[in-house]
């Protein structure tokens, strides 16, 4: 029987296509994004301080320290939303990984004459050695980098991947952390 390439290098794609979906995940991620929204209330220019009003009503100060520019700019009736994005990666650790924390952190603000606003972000990354996964609880101990064993809860998202994790095992933990304000003028 004669075959042809074309027809055999495509067999052989689906096949090495079939292999690459058996395989354990080596990444996977959780993550979650939430968003308030509050209406400003009144500003005093004097002391900075901010009186908004949620959604339900309920109502909360605010100090706007002195790193928020443009506080002049903003006025009753303003809205402020917030977004806050939280994430947690986790992968094979690279075996050449001494496990070291590794810390970096973001921070904007608005331009001046802008309303005010701004964004801050952070990540912190660290190898940890799995010590042992409850699959009924979903709890996973581990060793940190610091010699402490330590326990969490595993987001549903990330257990199919703490399951296919034996004791010994490094893995790469990074968890992302990040904000943003910024204010719609009213109307």
């Amino acid at each position: 029987m004669k075959v042809r390439p074309a027809l055999a290098m495509g067999v052989l794609a689906l096949a090495l296509l079939g292999c690459a979906e058996l395989s354990p995940p080596r990444t996977s991620t959780s993550s979650t994004l939430t968003t308030t929204e509050a209406t400003v209330v009144s500003v005093d220019q004097a002391t900075r301080q901010v009186v908004l009003k949620g959604a339900d009503g309920s109502t909360m100060d605010v100090a706007a320290g002195p790193e928020v520019r443009n506080l002049p700019q903003l006025k009753a009736g303003d809205t402020v939303r917030m977004d806050f994005f939280q994430a947690t990666t986790v992968s094979m650790a690279d075996p050449a990984d001494t496990g070291e924390v590794q810390k970096t952190a973001i921070a904007g603000r608005a331009a001046d004459g802008d309303k005010p606003g701004g964004m801050a972000a952070s990540n912190t990354s660290l190898v940890v050695t799995v010590v042992n996964y409850d699959r009924n609880s979903g709890v996973a101990t581990f060793r940190a980098p610091s010699g402490l064993t330590r326990q969490a809860v595993v987001p549903p998202e990330l257990r199919s991947f703490a399951e296919r994790r034996g004791p010994g095992s490094r893995v790469l933990v990074s968890l992302t952390e990040a904000v943003a304000v910024t204010i719609t003028p009213e109307g």
